[in-house]
């Protein structure tokens, strides 16, 4: 299987600082090489970069999309190549442009669905945020209740209908969050709930109404024993076997267009480079299983 590297060395429109240094720490790590020896064939690493002269102070989400629109053009190369697209990212912002790579590819009526592995929600608004962290709110913004002005600079053609939406992994949501999520369809599948074996079902039921998938895998779902360095670690987490066996579940759908790796905190001495080793292993783990069913080139 083909597979081409896409990384976002970002944290939201900020330039290799902090979680955005994460991308090129894999890299330094050998990832391109053991892939290369569990059968892929890899392509050069492309990049996606934020022009200085589209960076706006004071609009960072608009700022964000931008850079999703790179983002986008790189997975649609991909895509229309009949690769696979890895993208690495700095946080789970990078999602969007992820997503509008794949309709820039296959059409805008795509039938994408989203399989979300977090620790988290991530979707929260800007109504029912308690932080305003903007890495909290990007599932809600593909779903099309919060940032229009962010998928508009990401040109994401149509929002994710919430019943495409499967959010895994969960013990940490808001209470309005948590709210607004009970108003939609999307399907949320605890932490504990994935150890006990419902994901693979909603999986499934996911994958019979959609053409494509878009795996992405927020890093903290895994527990913070295994990625110390979290930037926001919450207790009773994933294994990486655990939390590879799930990816691998999506994999053997034969849907996945995308899988998309963030919020790896290298820094932190050595507890960054246990971080580091624990995403290698989750990967190594799971990633072959996509090659075993890979996916369907762009058609557009």
């Amino acid at each position: 299987m083909r597979l081409q590297l896409v990384t976002v060395p970002y944290r939201y429109d900020d330039h290799e600082e902090g979680l955005g240094m994460g991308p090129g720490a894999l890299l330094r790590a050998g990832l391109v090489e053991r892939l290369r020896a569990a059968g892929f064939e890899m392509e050069e690493p492309r990049q996606a970069l934020l022009n200085p002269a589209e960076r706006e102070e004071g609009r960072t989400a608009v700022n964000i999309g931008r850079l999703g629109a790179h983002s986008a053009a790189l997975v649609a190369d991909a895509r229309r190549a009949g690769a696979g697209a890895l993208v690495l990212a700095g946080d789970d912002t990078a999602g969007i442009g992820v997503v509008s790579g794949v309709q820039r590819a296959d059409g805008a009526g795509t039938m994408v669905g989203i399989v979300w592995l977090d620790a988290h929600g991530d979707f929260n608004t800007p109504e029912t945020s308690y932080s305003g962290i903007l890495a909290g709110m990007p599932v809600a913004i593909l779903a099309g209740l919060a940032g229009p002005l962010w998928r508009e600079a990401a040109g994401l053609a149509a929002t994710v209908a919430t019943d495409r939406i499967l959010i895994a992994g969960v013990r940490d949501l808001d209470e309005q969050e948590a709210a607004l999520l009970r108003s939609t369809n999307a399907r949320v599948i605890t932490a504990k709930e994935l150890a006990a074996g419902s994901f693979s079902s909603a999986v499934a039921r996911l994958a019979a109404k959609c053409s494509h998938l878009c795996l992405h895998v927020d890093l903290d779902v895994l527990d913070p024993d295994l990625v110390p360095s979290a930037s926001t670690p919450s207790a009773n987490g994933l294994s990486i076997e655990a939390l590879a066996a799930a990816m691998t579940t999506v994999y053997e759908t034969g849907a996945v267009a995308t899988t998309c790796i963030t919020s790896l905190n290298p820094g932190a001495g050595k507890r960054g480079e246990r971080s580091v080793k624990s995403a290698l292993a989750v990967m190594e783990h799971a990633l072959p299983a996509w090659q075993r069913v890979p996916p369907l080139a762009g058609g557009l």
